[in-house]
C-alpha cells in the first residue's frame, strides 16, 4: 500500500502538468487569431505599410537594392510571401528597389523634333525611335508612346511620330509611242523633277530613249526621272 501511495504522489503531479500544458497550448491554438498577408509587391512603402497594418501585421525593411525595371521606393520581394495564413502581430519583412524614379510621361506631341529631342535630355528619358508619317504638319510630333501622362521608369524609351510631306504617287506611262519631249512637259506640269542625259555627251540624232523608271509602275512625286537618250 505504501508503495501505491508513493506512486500516485509521485505521477499525479506530472498527470496535472501534462493536462495543464496541454489545455493551455490547445486553447491558445483555438483561440489564436490568423489573417492572410496581402501581395505588397510592387507597391511603395508606405502603401504596404496601410495595407499589413489593416491586416494586423507589421513591416519590417530588410534592406535596399538596385533595381533598373522596379521604381524607387517600391517593394520588390516580400516574406512570408503572398496570400498565405500567418499570425496576426507577424512581421513582414520586405526588400525594396531604390530607383529608378516614377515619373509621369510628358506631353511631346506639337513640338518640333529639336524641341522634342531637348525635353526628352531634361525629363531624363531616352529617344528610342522616331517614326515618320505622312502630315500636313511636318517636323512636328504628332503622336507619342508612352501617351502622355502615363508612368514611365527614369531613362525610360519613348517613340515619337513626326509628320513628312506627304507623298504623291504617279504611274509611269507607256514609253513606246510617246515622244521624251511630250513626257517632259508632262513632268513639269506636275511638278516632278527630271532630267535629260545624253549617252554620247551630245544632242545628235537619238537612237534610243531609256527612262529611269520601267513603264507601268508607280514612283513617288519626290523620285527624278532621269532620260538618257542614245
Amino acid at each position: 500500500m505504501k508503495l501505491i501511495k508513493i506512486a500516485t504522489c509521485i505521477l499525479a503531479p506530472v498527470i496535472v502538468f501534462g493536462l495543464s500544458t496541454y489545455l493551455t497550448i490547445s486553447l491558445l491554438l483555438k483561440f489564436q487569431q490568423t489573417t492572410i498577408c496581402p501581395d505588397i509587391r510592387g507597391k511603395t512603402v508606405e502603401d504596404a505599410r496601410v495595407l499589413v497594418r489593416d491586416k494586423g501585421l507589421d513591416l519590417v525593411v530588410l534592406r535596399y537594392e538596385r533595381r533598373n525595371d522596379v521604381p524607387y521606393n517600391h517593394i520588390t520581394v516580400q516574406k512570408p510571401d503572398a496570400n498565405i495564413s500567418t499570425k496576426k502581430g507577424r512581421v513582414v519583412y520586405v526588400i525594396v528597389s531604390e530607383g529608378p524614379e516614377l515619373m509621369k510621361t510628358p506631353g511631346f506631341v506639337g513640338l518640333t523634333t529639336e524641341e522634342a529631342q531637348k525635353m526628352v535630355n531634361e525629363k531624363r528619358l531616352v529617344l528610342d525611335k522616331t517614326v515618320m508619317v505622312p502630315s500636313l504638319k511636318t517636323d512636328r510630333v504628332i503622336a507619342q508612346l508612352p501617351a502622355q501622362g502615363s508612368d514611365i521608369l527614369e531613362y525610360g524609351k519613348v517613340t515619337l511620330f513626326v509628320g513628312t510631306e506627304p507623298k504623291a504617287y504617279y504611274l509611269m506611262p507607256d514609253t513606246k509611242n510617246i515622244n521624251y519631249n511630250e513626257l517632259a512637259d508632262e513632268l513639269e506640269m506636275r511638278g516632278i523633277k527630271y532630267k535629260i542625259s545624253y549617252a554620247r555627251g551630245d544632242n545628235s540624232e537619238s537612237r534610243g530613249i531609256v527612262y529611269s523608271v520601267t513603264p507601268k509602275t508607280l514612283f513617288a512625286s519626290t523620285e527624278e526621272i532621269t532620260i538618257t537618250i542614245h
